[in-house]
């Protein structure tokens, strides 16, 4: 059975919004604590990259963070697929 593209595009427009919802909510949350709270969680966020910056293992974790988000998109976009059928154009 074919697949439609349209599938395709409305999983990514999907994760594309959770993750925008995501983000904007964390960043809510943390600019209501105020500028303090802001700059000194920023700071824990440097420290936390300045302590540790192994290439290999964060070549490791993007492959392993990119085949789980793959992995999410094509069950995400084979759920759509369910929904939305495939144009059929005769010729």
């Amino acid at each position: 059975m074919r697949q439609s593209n349209a599938s395709r595009v409305v999983a990514a427009i999907f994760l594309g919004v959770l993750f925008g919802l995501y983000r904007h909510f964390q960043q809510t949350r943390l600019l209501a604590q105020g500028r303090d709270a802001y700059l000194v969680d920023q700071g824990k966020f440097f420290d936390k990259v300045a302590q540790y910056h192994s290439s290999v293992t964060m070549l490791i974790a993007g492959v392993v963070i990119a085949a789980i988000v793959f992995g999410l998109y094509e069950a995400i976009a084979a759920v759509f697929g369910k929904f939305i059928r495939p144009v059929e154009v005769e010729e």
